[in-house]
């Protein structure tokens, strides 16, 4: 170490490592000297991400026989899906899961993307199962337990939406940030018999691969952990720590998303004091109002996802796309994403949704609107009347002295019509088209 690094205060030295602009940068830093290296650590391993059945390659790198171990500064882990021939020929999955949640003991985000039940079962479980018995030991410690707050499941393939619920119900109280997208359920079978005859050869799979893989451990311990879980788990679910909620990728019908905001908001005044950002799909699910009633107090920020509106309702179902927001009093941002142009027929429905939520909406706090569309080969995704009609609600007394930015994103080739399309709005210079 150099006399100049061995001279400066710690304080300058955090500085420098707490801007540095990447992660060569950091690796640089850390090695300078070993007083750096440890300011070091906290960013290059804070995440970790790793494929399903790779954890025990990096095992021996986060849990080593340094003072300092990787793992203890990791408070994000990415799970992505593997081959499923890898998976299938994993030895020691199930020890080598409960090594590495034993190894991260500070992580608070979980993001898992493309996996299946193979890896929420080794790796999620995990992390749940910590979280119960750090609350049932809360006051035995002196400090408080680190705790799941951020969860994120996009693209995850299982068999039965339940389960996924009740995983949820077990960590409901400590999350503050859950997002869902894209959830594949593969139907199993109807009849509830074959269906507990299928779990049960499931549970003895696990087991026989337990003993196989362990000879010499004790191999009660998957039965240990199933057990436990179910002993720890809560009877109800209580989500009043939630801050930000987002349900994408699901569709209108989705009984997972109706029955998950079922257990959010049983009813409309259940406590919800901290649900700020909330992010839906198109149409809403049925039990959205009741959500609305429950958050309409705090949620500033409503964004409706519609990629996989692809179909236009019929006739007799015209009530499904309607955006009724007016509970939300302490709306701020409202956004429509992913409105397909073609066809014409879905672009003119979520509009007409949109419309019908803001006619309705009588509060003086929306400050932004953002509209975004999928390429339509400079074609408007509107008649000239629709348009008409936005600008002339957007020209309403409450809307005018509060809403300061119209944003329009993917239609820039229409950018000359804004004159007529929108002119009231243009004379007032709130449109914003981003390419």
């Amino acid at each position: 170490m150099s006399r100049f690094t061995k001279s400066l205060p710690i304080e300058i030295v955090e500085k420098i490592i707490d801007n540095a602009p990447d992660g060569q940068t950091f690796i640089a830093c850390s090695l300078v000297c070993k007083e750096w290296l440890f300011r070091c650590r906290f960013y290059l391993f804070q995440r970790i991400s790793l494929r399903a059945g790779d954890a025990g390659d990096v095992l021996p790198f986060l849990s080593g026989p340094t003072q300092y171990k990787a793992g203890a500064f990791t408070h994000s882990l990415i799970v992505t899906e593997s081959n499923p021939e890898l998976l299938s020929n994993q030895k020691n999955s199930r020890e080598t899961g409960r090594k590495l949640v034993s190894a991260l003991p500070n992580v608070r985000e979980i993001q898992m993307f493309g996996v299946t039940e193979w890896a929420l079962e080794r790796y999620l479980d995990g992390f749940i199962l910590r979280d119960l018995r750090n609350r049932e030991n809360k006051g035995n410690e002196a400090r408080d337990p680190v705790l799941l707050e951020d969860l994120t499941l996009s693209d995850v393939k299982v068999e039965d939406w339940k389960a996924v619920q009740e995983r949820l119900t077990r960590c409901s109280d400590s999350l503050k940030c859950l997002r869902i997208s894209s959830l594949h359920f593969i139907a199993g079978s109807a009849d509830p018999s074959i269906r507990e005859k299928q779990a049960t050869e499931r549970l003895q799979t696990t087991l026989d691969s337990a003993i196989t893989d362990e000879p010499h451990k004790s191999n009660r311990q998957p039965v240990d952990d199933f057990v436990e879980l179910e002993r720890l788990t809560p009877s109800q679910a209580s989500f009043t720590n939630i801050e930000r909620l987002a349900l994408e990728g699901e569709h209108g019908g989705s009984r997972f998303a109706n029955s998950l905001l079922q257990e959010i908001a049983p009813t409309p005044t259940s406590p919800l004091p901290k649900l700020t950002v909330l992010e839906l799909f198109f149409p809403l699910p049925s039990h959205t109002q009741v959500l609305f009633c429950a958050a309409g107090e705090t949620i500033n920020e409503l964004t409706i996802h519609c990629n996989t509106f692809v179909t236009a309702v019929d006739a007799s179902n015209q009530s499904r796309v309607k955006m009724d927001f007016r509970h939300l009093k302490a709306l701020t941002r409202f956004s429509v994403v992913g409105i397909r142009v073609f066809p014409s027929a879905t672009a003119s429905q979520v509009f007409g949704g949109f419309l019908s939520g803001l006619k309705s909406y009588m509060y003086s706090k929306l400050k932004i609107l953002h509209l975004s569309y999928k390429a339509g080969l400079g074609q408007s995704p509107h008649t000239i009347d629709q348009w008409n009609e936005l600008d002339e609600v957007l020209s309403s007394p409450h809307l005018t002295t509060s809403l300061q930015s119209l944003e329009l994103n993917g239609i820039m080739s229409i950018a000359s019509q804004m004159s007529r399309y929108l002119p009231n709005a243009r004379e007032r210079r709130i449109i914003r088209l981003i390419s």
